[in-house]
């Protein structure tokens, strides 16, 4: 039976815990984790919590947790090699980016051991240089990962700028999301058969390009609607556009959602909309909410910036970012083709099954980690 060990500040977040969680019990592996104190969880995330570090050690398949202690560096480094010599992984899964301090650690310990095969995340689209020494050492430890775990390709090709060796091999597409509900209920809202709902869900500021969405619908005609959900510096602005503005009666802001009340959100809706705009400091990432649309069934019109036109694929449209008229008119375009809709709709449920859902993403982190499936004992017999 191989040792896993899953190190990241990350661990007890449900999207990454319930595949961990799939791999103790459903792979030949013996689980560990190794965690830092967690990390402020931003908002968008917020929903779905955190689990219990009880809770945890309590699971079935009784992994073994250690906590990270808090103080200086050079203790931390020292705590964690202590644990990692008692604990002797046979594979480490890093839940982080490959320039946080943890997997640096991680990957330095391990410069002259080859045993432990060790796969890193990379969910971050921008990444900068370090100093010279600093990226020097960064790329030292690098040339130990045996596999980079990326939510998508636009992920790899940054890190690669910034002295990530092409010689670790990457995979893409590696991230989860959780199914939606069954039955899923609506929220009250009066739609007619003649309106359209175009949805927004997600952190209410600039680079997610919500005025680039109201400037779409406003070029439309009345039947089609917007809805918009989430927090964040511009809600009150964006509150104060749609009263002062002829989208009053077109336009509603429902604010922060409970992740229950997300999915009633969705099922609003005729399509999602993601006009998200790309900074010299970010692009958008892989994007959860994408993944919930296709978990819903629900049509996505994406912007092309960063990892969205990969992530969305057959499951919706792309349109140029901070483009209002091409996106208004992707909009009419799905309206007026209900059969085009119907296909990505279906699509999209395909794509999560097979892509984004828990077991899916279990399924590739085992492959990028060569883990084995256990075979029951009653086959074994």
């Amino acid at each position: 039976m191989a040792r896993l060990l899953l190190a990241s500040q990350y661990a007890f977040y449900p999207l990454h815990w319930d595949p961990f969680a799939v791999l103790c019990e459903e792979y030949d592996v013996a689980g560990s984790v190794i965690a830092p104190p967690p990390p402020e969880i931003p908002s968008v995330h917020q929903q779905l919590g955190w689990v219990d570090v009880e809770d945890a050690r309590n699971a079935p398949f009784a992994p073994d947790i250690r906590l990270q202690c808090r103080g200086s560096r050079r203790r931390q480094r020292a705590w964690l090699a202590s644990q990692l010599k008692v604990l002797k992984p046979d594979v480490i899964w890093i839940q982080e980016e490959p320039t946080s301090a943890l997997a640096i650690d991680i990957l330095r310990f391990y410069r002259h051991d080859p045993r432990p095969r060790i796969g890193v995340a990379i969910c971050e689209n921008k990444f900068r240089a370090a100093r010279f020494w600093k990226q020097v050492r960064r790329v030292r430890a690098w040339n130990r990962i045996n596999c980079l775990l990326a939510t998508a390709k636009t992920s790899v090709e940054s890190i690669r700028k910034v002295g990530m060796p092409v010689t670790v091999p990457a995979q893409s597409l590696i991230a989860s999301a959780h199914a939606a509900p069954e039955p899923v209920v609506p929220l009250p809202f009066d739609k007619s058969q003649k309106d359209f709902v175009v949805g927004f869900a997600g952190r209410i500021c600039a680079e997610k390009g919500w005025e680039v969405l109201l400037d779409a619908i406003d070029r439309l005609p009345e039947n089609f609607k917007v809805v918009l959900a989430g927090g964040g510096p511009e809600g009150d602005e964006l509150q104060g556009r749609i009263q002062k503005s002829n989208l009053s009666k077109r336009a509603t802001y429902f604010g922060l959602l409970s992740k229950s009340d997300l999915w009633r959100f969705y099922a609003l809706l005729d399509c999602l909309a993601v006009p998200s705009l790309t900074t010299p400091q970010w692009a958008e990432q892989f994007g959860g909410v994408l993944a919930d649309a296709m978990a819903m069934g629900v049509p996505i019109v994406g912007s092309d910036s960063g990892s969205i036109p990969e992530v969305v694929g057959p499951a919706g449209l792309i349109v140029p970012e901070g483009d209002a008229q091409s996106l208004a008119a992707t909009i009419r375009r799905l309206d007026q083709e209900p059969d085009l809709l119907e296909e990505f709709s279906l699509a999209g449920r395909n794509r999560f099954s097979a892509e984004f859902s828990i077991s899916a993403y279990a399924r590739k982190i085992a492959a990028s980690l060569n883990l084995q499936e256990r075979i029951p004992s009653n086959v074994a017999a």
